[in-house]
């Protein structure tokens, strides 16, 4: 059965992906900008393994899907630097998003994944010849890991998790992910249900090591946190976070938002599209302008008021330390296909709001469970929860204060992760 979706994946599945991506270019700038950088990969990962005939370190290969995955694995990283300074360190991405805002001494060499072709991948591996390679979260390719398994490469997924309902556990998708999960040799799960919901898949007849270690964005988050900001939390203003925002959360939350803006003018906005572009920001901006809203870039008024109701975030690497300027925060994705961070506006110690759409996210799970979050499914929900946490100071403690203990009761999985890597 195993050769038989080797045969599927790349006769098939492959083929269609990539066809897909490619029929996407023209109207698409992410992906076109993907596909252009994956061209260069193979000669630039040649030359970087050039470099190397001084050094005589261990090469541990880390990939991640976007920026927000690369966050999550920054902590491993940084820890692998640490206790081992002579490692060689390289990072790939699938995304735009995570290869052009990594910029970190921990890291030797970042590369776009190539398409995930058998041939790509062998060549690959020969090039970089790394002592481990580790995927995070989701992002795994099948011919990489079977080409890390024939190869005799010990492979590692860490942050891993099977969402309740996914299609990853029907019957026969289910099958076709046992024989790519049971070719990787660590597999180490946010949570004890991820554990067991992996375990089903693999069935009893595997090798692979499965574990319960945590997620090591907790720490990321809480160490972002501690390093402070230069701008903090003023008592005087009530400072709404808008994270990551979609067209569908603008849809639904912005009209009661606007009213609420219009109604009173002490309330502050930091508002942070998805996609940070010009465009994007200018169609904002007359939108505020339209509602009689004054605003400006966050850039221009070097993140401050001044007379301003909105600040719109006008780059990239500012979210995670704004938290710690609002009492309340939305986060985006829950009206599209996931729901983004919610950890980061967690671990700043206010409540958090997000669209129905959270299954997939463990945390955002969690914060419901603790009290420190609410799921807002109309506009209705998301004025009333707007109302009560602007007006209501202890029911705003409250649901902060549960959100940090999510934050604080799942620390230590960045030493557990790190510990196993090296140990395994």
């Amino acid at each position: 059965m195993r050769w038989v979706w080797r045969l599927v994946y790349n006769l098939l599945i492959l083929p269609f992906m990539v066809m897909a991506a490619y029929s996407l270019v023209l109207i698409n700038r992410k992906i076109r900008r993907g596909l252009r950088g994956r061209r260069r990969t193979l000669r630039r990962v040649a030359h970087f393994r050039e470099t190397l005939y001084h050094r005589f370190g261990l090469l541990y290969w880390f990939h991640v899907a976007s920026h927000g995955e690369y966050e999550q694995t920054r902590p491993v990283i940084e820890g692998l630097r640490e206790v081992s300074p002579e490692s060689i360190i390289v990072v790939s991405f699938f995304s735009p998003s995570g290869y052009e805002n990594c910029d970190h001494d921990a890291v030797d060499f970042k590369f776009y994944l190539p398409l995930d072709f058998p041939w790509v991948m062998r060549r690959l591996l020969r090039l970089l010849r790394p002592h481990r390679v580790v995927f995070t979260s989701y992002d795994i390719w099948p011919n990489l890991i079977w080409a890390c398994q024939q190869a005799g490469i010990p492979t590692t997924l860490f942050a891993a998790r099977i969402v309740p309902g996914s299609t990853k556990q029907w019957p026969v998708i289910s099958n076709f992910y046992k024989h790519i999960y049971g070719a990787i040799r660590y597999i180490y799960t946010v949570s004890e249900a991820d554990h067991h919901r992996v375990n089903a898949i693999l069935s009893d007849r595997t090798s692979t090591v499965v574990k319960n270690l945590g997620n090591p964005r907790y720490d990321r988050v809480r160490e972002r946190n501690h390093r402070g900001s230069i701008i903090h939390r003023n008592g005087n203003e009530r400072v709404v976070v808008l994270g990551s925002l979609h067209k569908e959360d603008e849809e639904m939350i912005i009209p009661p938002l606007l009213e609420r803006l219009r109604a009173d003018s002490s309330i502050r906005v930091l508002w942070a599209p998805h996609e940070p572009e010009s465009a994007v920001v200018d169609a904002i901006g007359r939108q505020l302008s339209a509602a009689g809203i004054s605003w400006d870039r966050y850039g221009r008024r070097l993140g401050r008021f001044r007379d301003d109701q909105v600040l719109i975030i006008d780059g990239i690497g500012y979210l995670a330390e704004l938290y710690s300027r609002g009492i309340l925060a939305y986060v985006g994705g829950g009206f599209g296909s996931s729901v983004h961070n919610v950890m980061e506006p967690a671990t700043a110690g206010i409540p958090v709001l997000f669209g129905p759409r959270y299954s997939r996210s463990h945390e955002a799970e969690q914060l419901i469970q603790y009290g420190g979050a609410f799921s807002v499914a109309s506009r209705d929900e998301f004025q009333r929860h707007l109302a009560t946490f602007l007006e209501d100071e202890e029911a705003r403690q409250q649901a902060g204060g549960a959100a940090l203990r999510v934050i604080e009761d799942n620390l230590g999985a960045t030493a557990r992760t790190l510990q196993a890597i090296l140990g395994g």
